[in-house]
């Protein structure tokens, strides 16, 4: 069909003739209807029809071309119409893709060539930092949207089936995909944690997945995650979820089982089968549960559930104390990820910055017997040194808390002071304090105790001289052993790990063990004082608080170790003859001292002597040694290699 003599601009045409016109001009186009949207292909087409029918806008043009497609036969004989190659969307864009819609996008053909898709695009751009063509934000848009279904409801309101109405209410309010609600805003950054907790789930370890850790690091944000991801991304059915949030349900104390009675309810009235009923037609339920250890008896109702269901479990937990004591009688049923603050590739996603991945995503502690493996690190700190520092510079000034990089407060103090509130003060406060031997502890001294634990971050501390301070403040109850007991308390909370001393041939130390805070920035808020650890901010400080930076670095480096899975991390005591080294890490047989000489200058042969003798000594098989510096790095002395702080935390 050609349209060479065709009048322009005659307003008397039919709307017959032209979705003639229009059907016509799809037939001979080369791509698909759905595919030419902010194409060349529709600037062409577009002044065609212009050149028969009049002028139109381009939504206008896109309506009556979408409009004719829908009613088929426009494919020519023996023709196959193929678009254009796109980006494969991740699904973190895909994801993004869903947000923006989250009333759906089934109905998705009005939104070319509008001020809403303008919007939309500005929005997926700048929250993915992607530079996609407006066509490629199409398409990927228009592959979402085919896999894309709003679940219809579970029910207008859900039956009582035996509970409390609030119970119930407050069910409905914490499961709104249930009625075919959207759940609440989720944070749009991941921690390296929600991926191990779907892996996991792949894997089958054991049916539930356990997350413990400090509080206000994001375990029920990766909760409110993998819901996310289950039901727009695994597109799971609604009814196949189940969440409850224990420190919030009204009414929990008139039910004698909790977890057994709420199971029960939910497969009545929600899922309106069994769970394994459920599973063995392939549909396998998930069942997520936060702050379940506030639950009298709450690990034997778990273990009860996780022998009579087929089911995947999460759970997560503020109190990483009742967490931890539940682990005896959920052996081989439960799996532990432990959740610290904040990496720096994870500072630098949460605050919008350019990706830093860290060096190894999976790591393997067998590669740190290699010197390879960190010469190749350093080298990758170079590679990323602008972004590092400026990462590095973030954590030095707001620590490692989530919160720290996404509020809105800016005056640090005021930051520091909420952290403290959150983190230290609600642990202590509502954290139990009835050992496992029945030994109650005194919240004052537990607070106290933390303080002398901030105040020696970084340094090896007997529990009597802790006792021996704090006497002078609290005229009874303190004792070495009360002491020990909250330490115990403080690293069974995470807020604290210990690094014991390195036993060699069987030979018991009674050195004691060195403290490390959870985070710098908490420390700074409780001694109302700020000791950076970032070289520029350390450029003019003096000496006594580089030292300080010091202690501190190595109080970083020290907790940070610790949460390595299958990392053997203790320090070597002086001897008469051997140096003190600051940490030495077991990996199998072979060992690797490392030392913090945090300083201007660059570590001299003299500030390597512990490494440098604990390498010597053959039977220590350690064949090399790492110095942790401001921003040295390279060969030092025989067997010593030098790192900045920055890159090291980059490990893993």
């Amino acid at each position: 069909m050609t349209f060479a003599n065709t009048r322009e601009n005659n307003p008397s045409k039919s709307a017959q003739e032209s979705r003639a016109t229009v059907a016509a001009l799809l037939s001979e186009c080369p791509i698909p209807r759905d595919a030419l949207p902010y194409t060349d292909e529709f600037a062409r087409l577009k002044p065609r029809y212009e050149a028969r029918h009049g002028p139109l806008t381009d939504a206008g043009f896109w309506r009556m071309l979408s409009n004719a497609g829908k009613k088929g036969g426009l494919a020519g004989a023996g023709k196959t119409k193929r678009a254009s190659r796109t980006h494969r969307l991740t699904e973190e864009q895909q994801l993004e893709i869903l947000r923006l819609f989250p009333d759906g996008i089934g109905n998705r053909d009005h939104l070319p060539y509008t001020a809403e898709f303008e919007e939309k695009y500005r929005r997926f751009s700048k929250l993915t930092g992607t530079k996609f063509t407006k066509h490629e934000f199409w398409r990927g848009l228009s592959r979402v949207a085919k896999l894309s279904r709003k679940p219809a409801p579970l029910f207008t309101a859900a039956p009582l089936g035996g509970l409390p109405p609030e119970v119930v209410r407050f069910l409905e309010r914490t499961n709104p995909w249930w009625k075919a609600q959207p759940p609440r805003g989720v944070e749009r950054y991941r921690r390296w944690a929600f991926a191990e907790v779907l892996s996991r789930f792949g894997a089958r370890l054991a049916p539930v997945v356990a997350i413990r850790g400090p509080r206000r690091v994001g375990k029920t944000t990766i909760q409110e995650q993998v819901v996310e991801h289950l039901l727009l991304i695994e597109r799971i059915g609604p009814q196949r979820i189940l969440r409850v949030q224990f420190d919030d349900v009204p009414g929990l104390g008139s039910l004698a089982s909790p977890v057994e009675t709420l199971v029960r309810w939910y497969e009545e009235n929600v899922l309106r089968s069994t769970i394994n009923a459920s599973a063995k037609r392939g549909q396998v339920v998930h069942l997520l549960f936060d702050e379940l250890q506030n639950l009298p008896r709450w690990a034997e109702q778990l273990k009860a559930l996780a022998d009579r269901v087929e089911a995947r479990m999460f759970v997560t937990g503020g109190s990483a104390l009742r967490i931890a004591r539940g682990r005896d009688s959920l052996v081989g049923r439960m799996t532990f990820i432990e959740l610290g603050p904040l990496r720096l590739g994870e500072i630098a996603g949460i605050r919008g910055l350019r990706d830093l991945p860290p060096f190894a995503r999976d790591p393997s502690v067998g590669d740190w017997r290699d010197r390879d493996f960190w010469e190749k690190l350093a080298t990758y700190g170079r590679d990323h040194a602008k972004l590092r520092d400026e990462v590095f510079g973030y954590f030095s000034e707001l620590g490692g808390y989530p919160v720290c990089h996404t509020s809105s407060i800016r005056d640090a103090k005021l930051l520091r002071q909420e952290m403290v509130d959150q983190v230290v003060t609600k642990t202590i406060e509502f954290d139990p304090f009835g050992r496992p031997h029945g030994r109650v502890l005194d919240q004052r001294l537990v607070r106290e105790t933390f303080r002398l634990v901030c105040r020696y971050a970084g340094q090896a501390v007997r529990a009597q001289r802790i006792a021996d301070e704090l006497a002078r403040l609290i005229p009874v109850g303190v004792n070495e052993r009360a002491v020990a007991d909250a330490l115990q308390f403080l690293e069974d909370s995470l807020l604290v790990r210990r690094i014991p001393p390195l036993e060699m041939l069987l030979k018991k130390s009674d050195a004691p063990q060195k403290l490390c805070l959870c985070d710098h920035f908490v420390r700074n808020g409780v001694l109302q004082e700020t000791v950076p650890v970032a070289p520029a901010a350390l450029a003019t400080a003096n000496q006594a608080t580089c030292t300080l930076a010091g202690h501190l670095v190595e109080s970083i480096v020290g907790y940070f170790l610790q949460g390595i899975p299958g990392l053997d991390v203790a320090w070597w005591p002086a001897r008469t003859d051997e140096p003190e080294v600051d940490f030495v890490l077991s990996i199998g047989m072979q060992r690797l001292p490392i030392e913090i000489k945090y300083s201007h200058r660059a570590p001299a042969h003299s500030d390597v002597t512990g490494v440098e003798t604990f390498c010597s000594r053959a039977h220590y098989n350690a064949p090399f040694g790492l110095v942790i510096t401001q921003d040295a790095e390279g060969p030092i002395g025989k067997h010593t290699f030098a790192l900045p702080a920055a890159s090291f935390l980059l490990v893993g």
